[in-house]
């Protein structure tokens, strides 16, 4: 072998070499993907349930909950504990929104995730009053919308 073809073949195999690295980058690459939608699953799961076991084990936070949602009428201190619960599903909504837009999560998953509050704000005269006065704040304040709450917006008026 000269001189010149021990260069071109130490010249292919660091193309080969490069090109492994490349492959084994998108290989691990897609594999932290994975993981992050599998951690991002399991918050929201542990979110859900955590809001599921307030309303089994709280029967005070459960009542409020139902005459909420039955449009009865709660005391001031209800109305306050009420409108807290209907924050976490917001909030809770709103992350789940986010992994969806950055593709962490499918759209199956944000639907199951925003169903509880899209039930609460189509049901409940409190809670769509919440909603409401909450982006119309984000309106006065912002000068728009956030997408998130586009999205519920355009939920509520199928």
């Amino acid at each position: 072998m000269n001189k010149i073809e021990l260069n071109d073949w130490l010249q292919i195999l660091g193309m080969v070499g490069l090109i492994a690295s490349l492959i084994f980058v998108g290989l691990e690459l897609r594999q932290n993907q994975q993981v992050a939608r599998i951690t991002a699953y399991q918050a929201l799961t542990e979110q859900i349930h955590d809001i599921n076991s307030l309303l089994v084990t709280d029967s005070e936070i459960s009542d409020i909950v139902n005459r909420a949602l039955q449009n009865q009428e709660l005391t001031a201190s209800e109305e306050r504990k009420y409108k807290a619960f209907f924050r976490i599903l917001r909030r809770q909504s709103g992350l789940a929104f986010l992994q969806y837009e950055t593709g962490i999560i499918d759209e199956l998953l944000l639907e199951r995730t925003i169903d509880p509050m899209m039930v609460h704000i189509r049901r409940g005269d409190l809670a769509r009053a919440e909603w409401d006065n909450f982006t119309t704040e984000l309106m006065d304040s912002e000068g728009n919308v956030p997408a998130f709450e586009q999205h519920i917006n355009a939920l509520l008026d199928e």
